[in-house]
């Protein structure tokens, strides 16, 4: 999604305002849905790709510098053609595009690794890969959205949809 930090993000989001929030200068609500609905239809085209969810401390409150900064260095982690996002209450997606379930694995192990000294509590993961079971792009989101559910009520890890 964004190249580098020092040409990235500042100048990302001004050149495309309507796509990425104001407060984490990350790709907004709409931004992930254009890409996630394109990548479910290619998935059904034999790309692979991984949904991580990423939960940086359950309960705990964050203020929006911090979660730009999480944001940032979950962003900085990801390959630049990987879609981070923030979600609301200090949840952050990750789009892993033309990846599968190990090596979202592999990305969430560096993800957790960037965030040990500055998450507010403890960091919990969640990872689904598209499926051609997968009938509707709401199955693979209620997936994901499950499993972290289950890695935070486990009080951290990784969990695999």
């Amino acid at each position: 999604m964004l190249g580098s930090e020092s040409a990235g993000t500042a100048d990302y989001a001004r050149s495309h305002p309507a796509l990425t929030d104001e407060e984490t200068g990350l790709a907004n609500r709409l931004h992930f849905d254009l890409v996630y609905n394109y990548l479910f239809e290619a998935g059904n085209r034999g790309l692979p790709f991984t949904i991580m969810l990423v939960s940086t401390g359950s309960g705990v409150s964050i203020g929006d510098e911090k979660i730009g900064a999480l944001g940032r260095a979950i962003e900085k982690t990801t390959r630049a053609s990987d879609l981070v996002s923030h979600v609301g209450n200090g949840r952050y997606v990750v789009l892993l595009i033309g990846t599968n379930l190990q090596g979202g694995r592999i990305a969430a192990d560096r993800v957790d690794l960037a965030l040990g000294g500055i998450a507010p509590g403890k960091v919990s993961f969640a990872l689904a890969a598209y499926s051609d079971d997968m009938e509707t792009s709401g199955e693979l989101l209620r997936a994901v959205d499950t499993a972290l559910r289950a890695a935070e009520g486990a009080g951290g890890g990784i969990e695999l949809a």
